[in-house]
C-alpha cells in the first residue's frame, strides 16, 4: 500500500521532477561547460571557488526554488482541489502517514537530483583534464551542499504547512508565499511606518532591524557569509516547527471545507486583519515615496486603503463576520 502510495506521489509530480532532472543535468553540464572553457583564464585563487560553485550551487539556484513550491503544491494543493483527498483519506492507515510521504519524496528529490547533476559535472570536468579535488576539498562541498539542502528542505516544509492550512491551490500559493517573506514584508512594514509615518532617521532603523534581513529568513544561509550559525538555527527550528504543526493540521483538516481559501474557519479573521496591515501599510509606503516621503499623505494613503483592503480580504477568504 505504501509503495503505491509513493509511486502515486511521483505521478502528481512528475512535471516538476521532469523539470529537476533537466535543471540538474543542463545546469551543472553548462556550468561545467563554461569553467572548462575559461578555466585558464581565471585566477589561481578563484579556481577553487569556481570549481566549488559549479559542482554545488546550480540546482539551488532560485529557478529550482520555484520549482520546489510548484511540486509541494501538486502534491497537497492539487490533490485537494480535485478531490482525490477524500479516496485518500479513505484509505486503511493514518492520514498522517501521507503528509509524511509528501514530505519524504520531496526531500529525497532534493538530496538525489543534486547528486545526479554533481557527477555530470564531475564526469565532463574529469573527461577534460580537470580534477576538481585537485582544488576543492570533499569537506568544503559537503558544507555547501548542507547548506543549500536545508534552504530548500525549508522551502519545501514552508509551503507544505501553507498546504496544510489552504483548501485549495491558490490559497497554498499565497500562503506559502506570504510565510516565506514574512521577514521581508515586516522589515519593510516597520521602515515604512518608522520613516514615513512618524519621521524617524534611518540610520536609527537599520541596527533593530538588521536580524530580520540577514537572520530571520531562509535566504541568509544563501547570503551571509560572516556568520552562518544563526541562519542555521533558524532554519533548522523553522523546518521542525513547521513538519509539527503540518503533520498535525493536515490530520484535522475536515475535506467538507476543501475548494475554500483555508479550511480552518477559526484562522479567517487573524488572516483577513494580518494581509490587510501589511497590505495597507506597504502600499501606502509605495505611495507615501512617490510623494517626497510625506507624512500627512502616507497617514492618509492609509486611511483610504485600510477598508478596500480589509473588504477585499475578507471577500477572498470568506470572513462573513
Amino acid at each position: 500500500m505504501v509503495k503505491q502510495l509513493i509511486r502515486y506521489h511521483i505521478k502528481q509530480g512528475i512535471w516538476p521532477l521532469a523539470c529537476f532532472i533537466l535543471l540538474a543535468i543542463f545546469s551543472y553540464g553548462f556550468g561545467s561547460y563554461t569553467v572548462i572553457n575559461e578555466f585558464e583564464n581565471y585566477d589561481p585563487s578563484q579556481q577553487p571557488d569556481l570549481l566549488q560553485t559549479v559542482l554545488v550551487s546550480p540546482f539551488f539556484a532560485g529557478f529550482a526554488a520555484i520549482l520546489i513550491a510548484v511540486f509541494a503544491i501538486l502534491m497537497l494543493g492539487s490533490e485537494r482541489g480535485s478531490g482525490r483527498s477524500l479516496i485518500l483519506h479513505a484509505l486503511p492507515f493514518p492520514k498522517v502517514w501521507l503528509f509524511w510521504i509528501k514530505w519524504t519524496i520531496g526531500v529525497a528529490t532534493l538530496i538525489v537530483f543534486p547528486l545526479i547533476g554533481f557527477f555530470a559535472s564531475w564526469l565532463l570536468l574529469q573527461a577534460f583534464g580537470i580534477n576538481p579535488f585537485d582544488y576543492v576539498t570533499l569537506l568544503a562541498l559537503s558544507k555547501d551542499f548542507g547548506l543549500y539542502l536545508l534552504f530548500d528542505v525549508t522551502i519545501l516544509t514552508i509551503f507544505l504547512f501553507a498546504g496544510t492550512i489552504a483548501g485549495d491551490i491558490i490559497g497554498q500559493l499565497l500562503l506559502g508565499t506570504f510565510f516565506l517573506f514574512l521577514n521581508y514584508f515586516t522589515y519593510f512594514s516597520v521602515y515604512a511606518v518608522a520613516l514615513l509615518g512618524f519621521g524617524t532617521q534611518e540610520t536609527d532603523l537599520s541596527k533593530p532591524l538588521d536580524f530580520l534581513m540577514t537572520i530571520t529568513a531562509p535566504f541568509a544561509l544563501l547570503f551571509q557569509y560572516e556568520n552562518l550559525l544563526y541562519p542555521v538555527l533558524f532554519n533548522f527550528a523553522l523546518t521542525i516547527i513547521l513538519l509539527l504543526f503540518g503533520s498535525r493540521l493536515y490530520v484535522k483538516g475536515e475535506n467538507e471545507r476543501l475548494g475554500r481559501f483555508t479550511i480552518f474557519p477559526k484562522l479567517h479573521p487573524a488572516l483577513i486583519i494580518t494581509f490587510s496591515i501589511y497590505t495597507t501599510i506597504l502600499l501606502a509606503g509605495i505611495i507615501g515615496l512617490i510623494s517626497s516621503e510625506n507624512q500627512f499623505l502616507y497617514w492618509l494613503a492609509i486611511a483610504i486603503l485600510a477598508w478596500p483592503t480589509f473588504s477585499s480580504y475578507r471577500r477572498m477568504i470568506g470572513w462573513s463576520r
